[in-house]
């Protein structure tokens, strides 16, 4: 096997990681249809917000998930018996879902869902979006229906958000704040005791007696889950960590998104994570090739004018391959690295991503 495959045969969770604009969510998209083309039923999940992955593979942004066709894949020359579905995020869909799993009884779950508190601020709780990126591949890994699951991050700016989010909402549910809600449920001081308090009586005037005992109803009912959250987030990391589990780096060779994956690369190995392999997109080497033939030697219509700019242009784009060469090298030295040329054209659809794949897979 050569370039990532070996990745694909072994592993079942792919990470891909990138500052922003480097093309992260173009590969993750190679990644995931070569996983469908292998056989392998995958999933490719979007935790970008902008949910550029989706529409790369042609899933409107406004669809929550949806299973690429047979003929569109086979199409754009992705044959074999694998299937891929797209999946986008939905923070408060995710939740609700959490909640409903994690509950004692449905009475519970639905004493929660229903709350008109939790309805307005489950999608924008502190780390919600990025903890709920963390369940929804929990829950795709151990249902078991795929066989590859390609993750496609927020730019690498937020990473360690996250990465740690699993960790983070444990903090957050072992907080002090968190704990005062329960416990005066606990010493059944009951909300109309609690807001015989001056403070409460004041809040009431600016947010309303009924918003304050959403509240109150939230933090008490929601002590009953706490710990099965926790125990999911705890597992989460886990996978993570796991030998199912490899990280790519996604970059490309200007500053400062070169020297940006270089030091994302040091705070995954201080994690404890595996990046396997890092992937340079948008190089220029394959564009504009150095076996062009020398400029200098050319007989050339049109005087030296002309030819004094075909010289320049040559050597300009001869030390643009150069640098790319030597930076290339040094990367390889340390890590396996791949290389992924720029396209004259925008990559639109499944057959500009299959032109692209020959870089990455044997």
């Amino acid at each position: 096997m050569s370039g990532l495959d070996n990745i694909l045969e072994e592993k079942q969770v792919v990470v891909c990681i990138g500052s922003g604009g480097v093309g992260k969510t173009t590969i993750s998209s190679i990644i995931a249809l070569e996983g469908a083309k292998k056989g392998k039923k995958t999933l490719a999940l979007t935790v970008d917000p902008s949910k550029r992955l989706a529409q790369s593979l042609g899933i409107s942004a406004a669809s929550e998930s949806g299973k690429i066709s047979k003929r569109r894949l086979q199409n754009a020359g992705y044959g074999g018996s694998g299937e891929l579905t797209v999946r986008v995020l939905d923070v408060k869909k995710t939740f609700d879902e959490l909640i409903r799993k994690v509950a004692g009884s449905s009475e519970e779950s639905e004493r929660i869902l229903e709350n008109d508190y939790y309805k307005s601020v489950a999608d924008s709780i502190a780390g919600a979006h990025e903890y709920m990126a963390m369940e929804t591949l929990l829950s795709a890994y151990e249902e078991g229906d795929y066989d590859l699951i390609v993750v496609d991050t927020p730019p690498s700016e937020h990473l360690s958000a996250f990465l740690r989010a699993p960790l983070r909402m444990n903090a957050i549910l072992d907080s002090a704040g968190f704990k005062s809600f329960f416990l005066m449920d606990k010493l059944s001081f009951g909300f109309t005791r609690v807001f015989t308090s001056m403070s409460l009586k004041f809040i009431q005037k600016i947010v309303g007696v009924d918003v304050l005992h959403d509240m109150w109803r939230f933090f008490s009912d929601f002590e009953a889950v706490s710990e099965g959250i926790k125990e999911r987030a705890e597992r989460t990391y886990d996978l993570l960590g796991s030998d199912d589990t490899s990280f790519i780096l996604v970059t490309n060779l200007k500053e400062p998104a070169l020297g940006n994956t270089l030091d994302l690369r040091e705070e995954l190995y201080s994690d404890g994570y595996s990046a396997e392999a890092i992937v340079v997109n948008r190089t220029v080497a394959e564009r504009y090739p150095s076996a062009v033939g020398n400029p200098v030697r050319a007989k050339l219509p049109g005087g030296k004018q002309l030819k004094d700019k075909l010289i320049s242009n040559y050597e300009n784009y001869k030390k643009v391959i150069d640098a790319e060469a030597g930076k290339l090298e040094e990367l390889t030295s340390d890590y396996k690295c791949y290389a992924v040329p720029e396209l004259s054209t925008e990559v639109k659809g499944l057959k500009d991503l299959y032109g692209l794949r020959k870089y990455l897979f044997g």
